[in-house]
């Protein structure tokens, strides 16, 4: 895919400290804190070895097709010690199409130490591969026929990097970015379906996380009713800090977000509808499709539900004031024993 153009941020600065290289401490070891800037480091080999390390790419895009449908697509790579995970999904109106595997580490199945090394993950029948800026190029099978997709990132956005020790004793290392703009193009079973003007978030993560860890996630990207490109990033259980990443993007710059509520509208049902809220952010996802798995794998265990849809409602405008929007995204609940 060619390089995106260099992003088209505002001048105004982030309410963040920059840089990455901040959690790097003079001397050597890893520094806990929240930052702006691309991470360039690899955090293995700043941070304690005690654990299990792990890292992954995450990658997804939204939009609405000429016709009206939502579509949202996304992938990833995770890799845990010598077992890789990778999934590939795409829900197109009402249809979701999805792809999960898992193998042993072999060349071609990789996610990059720092976030410029992307991630891939390559088989006799399946090609995932995501890159530093949020494009993905995905060729898998699914129970609804071939799919096929690339996403290409048109303006990145600042990233936020976190290091945050978890609650279990272990530590986490998470650059994350939302509110790209993007162009979509995908073809499932044969039916061809492409979004010019998408918007787009992503994750890369590592660490030596808690061997068990849960946590709820919701991420988005969309326009506000003034035209800005909007992304959200809200998170509870994975890290220990204070200091966490609940953030709003507005036209490429992050700030931080107060929230004190992420969870399904039914406490009981993790899938269907759930909430965002906190001062000027009323958020409630209107889910279009859903993921969910149950595994076990020997001693790891991953069990998760992701709806995926259209947040909707307010987050704080540039006056003070709520700004309406409408965010494509995903809410997750998930556990994971690993």
């Amino acid at each position: 895919m060619p390089s995106p153009p260099s992003p088209q941020l505002s001048p105004q600065p982030s309410p963040l400290p920059d840089h990455s290289a901040a959690i790097a401490a003079p001397g050597g070891g890893l520094r806990f804190g929240r930052v702006t800037g691309r991470l360039h480091h690899d955090p293995l080999r700043l941070g304690p070895r005690r654990g299990r390390a792990r890292r992954w790419l995450y990658a997804a895009t939204g939009g609405r097709t000429a016709d009206g449908r939502t579509v949202v697509a996304g992938a990833a790579v995770v890799a845990m010690g010598p077992v890789l995970v990778a999934f590939a999904y795409a829900t197109i109106g009402t249809t979701t199409a999805t792809f999960d595997a898992r193998s042993t580490r072999a060349p071609g199945r990789t996610v990059g130490r720092t976030p410029p090394g992307g991630a891939r993950f390559d088989t006799r029948t399946a090609h995932l591969g995501l890159t530093v800026d949020g494009s993905i190029e995905v060729e898998v099978p699914t129970a609804q026929g071939a799919l096929a997709l690339r996403t290409r990132t048109t303006s990145d956005v600042l990233p936020v990097v976190l290091a945050t020790p978890t609650p279990g004793g272990g530590w986490n290392v998470t650059e994350k970015a939302a509110g790209t703009g993007a162009a979509l193009e995908l073809t499932l079973s044969g039916a061809q379906v492409a979004v010019a003007d998408a918007h787009g978030w992503r994750d890369w993560t590592s660490g030596r996380q808690d061997r068990r860890t849960t946590w709820r996630w919701a991420a988005g990207a969309g326009p506000d009713k003034g035209g800005r490109r909007i992304g959200l990033n809200a998170s509870t259980g994975m890290n220990g800090a204070a200091q966490g990443e609940d953030l709003l993007w507005a036209d490429g710059l992050p700030q931080p977000l107060d929230l004190h509520r992420l969870a399904p509208v039914d406490a009981d049902a993790t899938g269907g509808a759930w909430q965002v809220r906190g001062p000027g952010t009323r958020l409630d996802l209107v889910p279009t499709g859903e993921r969910s798995r149950r595994e076990e794998l020997g001693p790891i265990v991953s069990d998760y539900t992701q709806p995926i849809g259209q947040w909707r409602g307010t987050v704080p405008g540039p006056a003070g004031t709520p700004a309406a929007v409408e965010l494509f995204g995903v809410a997750e609940d998930h556990l994971a024993v690993w």
